[in-house]
């Protein structure tokens, strides 16, 4: 048995990994002995020589029980239509937002307005309709009126959060900042310090850009011990915040 590439290294679709007997998961192709990248992404070798590609770049799948965010796109009389950077449009029922809302009665366009963001679950799935979100099955969930949303590659969620939560958890802790993930890629940065803000925005981009790379919490945490200190790694200048809901100050 023989293997091409390193633990974590870059490759592109076509790619040779390996040959012999081994056995192939996520996105690696099998042809004879031969085993290929079907995407472009981070190849991994896991125990029992499971060959795996983690895709760096993909659309989001809902899945029931995702957290998601969602970006209003159209209104109609029960209910809102939201982007949730999936394949499919998602629908936010009327009788599913927080507020106590009567659909004939009331016009639902005085709760949420296109363009607005919600932080919502995904309640229902099944690929022959579209995702139903629901905003009333946790405190945490509802209209986003404060802080930025920025879009991340769906793919690099899972780094972002980290294992157990521990990333945002870090973020969040030396920061001084509220983050929320959503499943699908929206990330919510709520803080009072605009340059705590920025530089939260600029080290979820810096994880999104390494989230295949070695190491990178311990740089991360370099980062964050040279921001306490009074200086900086790399300049939190022109920090780009991708979206600003209304309300923010």
């Amino acid at each position: 048995m023989s293997i091409f590439v390193e633990h974590r290294q870059l490759v592109s679709p076509g790619d040779l990994l390996a040959k012999g007997k081994f056995r192939a998961e996520h996105n690696v192709g099998v042809y004879g002995d031969e085993y290929r990248s079907l995407v472009l992404g981070s190849f991994e070798l896991r125990e029992g020589n499971v060959l795996s590609v983690k895709a760096l770049r993909g659309p989001y799948i809902p899945r029931r029980g995702d957290k998601v965010i969602g970006e209003v796109t159209d209104i109609s009389m029960g209910s809102w239509t939201m982007d949730i950077r999936a394949p499919y449009e998602a629908t936010l029922p009327a009788g599913r937002f927080p507020a106590r809302i009567n659909p004939v009665l009331d016009d639902i366009r005085r709760y949420l307005s296109v363009g607005d963001y919600v932080f919502a679950e995904v309640a229902e799935f099944d690929r022959s309709r579209p995702p139903i979100l629901d905003a009333t099955l946790s405190r945490e969930y509802g209209p986003i009126r404060d802080g930025v949303v920025i879009a991340v590659e769906p793919t690099r969620v899972p780094r972002i959060i980290g294992k157990k939560g521990s990333m945002v958890q870090l973020l969040n802790r030396e920061l001084g900042v509220n983050i929320n993930v959503g499943q699908n890629g929206f990330v919510w940065i709520r803080s009072q310090d605009k340059e705590k803000r920025a530089v939260a925005v600029q080290l979820i981009r810096k994880i999104e850009a390494e989230a295949h790379t070695s190491g990178l919490t311990s740089r991360i945490e370099e980062f964050l011990r040279a921001f306490k200190n009074g200086s900086q790694p790399e300049s939190t200048q022109n920090v780009q915040e991708t979206s600003k809901p209304e309300g923010e100050g």
